[in-house]
Formats: C-alpha cells, sequence, structure tokens
C-alpha cells in the first residue's frame, strides 16, 4: 500500500511539474511575441513592420537599418506615416506578421503559398541570382539544361527558379551563403547561385574575389516587396499609401539617392 501511495504521489509530482514547465514554457512564448501592430488603431499612422538580416540591402547593423530600410521609410514619410522596425528572424517576422502582431514586414520574393496569405506591395527592388564560379573551372551556359549534371550550391529553402531538384538539378544547401563560396573555392561545387551583390560582398569579405567570379546570365529575376497579412483590417489602405509613396520617391531620385551600399 505504501508503495502504491508512493508512485501515485510520484506521478502527480511529476505531472505538476510537467504543467509548470509547460506554463512558463507558454508565458515565456507569449512575452516573445508580443502584438506589436501599431496600425490597428485605425487613427494611427505609425507601422511597426518586422525586418531582418539580408546585407548589404537590410540588416540592424547597417546605417539606418541599410538602404530597402531607407527606401520604405522614405516612402510612409513621403505621405505623413512613420516606420518602426524590428528585427527578427525571417520565419518569426513572417509569422508575425501572418498573425497581424506587426503590421508588414520586407522584403519578399511572391510565391504562390505566400499568395494565399499575404498582399504584395509594388516591387521595391528588382534583383539577379546568378551562377558564381571558381575561375580554374569556369561555368558557361545559355540554355537551363547546361546547368543541369552541375552540383550548384544554394541556400536553405530558398527558390532559384527554374534550378530546382525536382526537375533533375543537384543543389547543395547551406544555411550560411557563405559557406557555398568557400565550398567553391575548394573545388567541392561546380557552382554557386546568390544575389549578385550579396554574392560580391561575400567574396571580399572572404577573401576570394581574385578567385571566384559569375556568369552573368540570370538564373532569376526577382521582384522584392513589403507585404502585409491578408487579416490585417488596413491592409488595403497601407498599401495604397507605401505605394503612392513609393511612386513618388523613384520619380523625384530620392529612391536612387537612398539605394547607396553604405
Amino acid at each position: 500500500m505504501e508503495k502504491k501511495r508512493s508512485a501515485i504521489l510520484l506521478a502527480q509530482g511529476i505531472a505538476l511539474a510537467f504543467l509548470l514547465i509547460a506554463g512558463a514554457g507558454f508565458w515565456f512564448y507569449m512575452s516573445m511575441d508580443p502584438n506589436l501592430a501599431k496600425a490597428l488603431d485605425k487613427n494611427s499612422r505609425t507601422l511597426v513592420i518586422a525586418n531582418g538580416e539580408w546585407v548589404p540591402y537590410q540588416g540592424a547593423s547597417l546605417t539606418e537599418g541599410g538602404p530597402m530600410s531607407r527606401i520604405v521609410t522614405a516612402a510612409f514619410e513621403r505621405q505623413g506615416w512613420t516606420v518602426e522596425y524590428v528585427y527578427l528572424p525571417w520565419a518569426q517576422g513572417l509569422s508575425m506578421t501572418e498573425r497581424v502582431k506587426t503590421d508588414a514586414t520586407m522584403l519578399y520574393s511572391y510565391n504562390d503559398e505566400r499568395g494565399k496569405k499575404f498582399y504584395y506591395s509594388d516591387p521595391v527592388l528588382e534583383l539577379d541570382t546568378v551562377v558564381f564560379y571558381n575561375l580554374n573551372k569556369p561555368v558557361r551556359w545559355e540554355r537551363p539544361e547546361d546547368l543541369k549534371g552541375l552540383t550548384l550550391g544554394g541556400v536553405e529553402k530558398y527558390d532559384y527558379g527554374f534550378v530546382r531538384e525536382e526537375d533533375g538539378y543537384r543543389i547543395r544547401r547551406s544555411s550560411d551563403p557563405a559557406n557555398n563560396h568557400r565550398r567553391l573555392a575548394e573545388g567541392r561545387l561546380d557552382g554557386a547561385m546568390e544575389e549578385v551583390l550579396v554574392g560580391m560582398k561575400i567574396l571580399r569579405e572572404e577573401n576570394l574575389q581574385h578567385r571566384i567570379s559569375f556568369h552573368p546570365t540570370p538564373v532569376k529575376r526577382t521582384n522584392y516587396h513589403m507585404i502585409i497579412s491578408k487579416d490585417h483590417p488596413r491592409a488595403a489602405e497601407i498599401l495604397q499609401v507605401f505605394n503612392l509613396g513609393l511612386a513618388r520617391i523613384k520619380e523625384d531620385g530620392t529612391f536612387t539617392a537612398l539605394l547607396e551600399y553604405k
């Protein structure tokens, strides 16, 4: 009987500990995932936008958040609105924006999955993704089929246009884009796919600019946008304000001036 009672008490203790841990985890999660959106107030002209690290375009360590942050801020300011940025991991920023815990997030290309959940602004930036190659083993291609049979470096979960594993292309993916350039320099890859300026910045940082170059033909040409959840009650208004401001700063030359990579 005593053993049975001890077993019951032990089970109750474990269950209580589990509930306490689960509860603490829930409240910790809630404290880390607050509702930051300010435009839910219909009179507010201040937005909280989820930003991310994408050097040299945007990032907390860049001057004024980088050129893309400066451009988005300027577009709203031209319309009399203000912007506050919160820097988050990409997945968290996207999730919080989808659930209207932030007013918007930036910058994203279009895909069908996101298109079901988000409205897209007018294009803020157009970028080319190209194939970088080792100068000792140049990559020359004209047709998509020319890249089949090569092992190409890529970033995890990134879309490379027509270069898809399911279509017979070999992509060795990494969470760190710089790893692809190191592997390329070591001869462990035939090529590495990266956006032109991002790739060139990595080459300078890794001191590989004299060992690696790129083919100018893009595997993907992409427009990038600010996006807003379709559940945001002021989504249409925010998009209209931003698109008008963006058009105006492009017309008067402000956009070009802000595009400097400091």
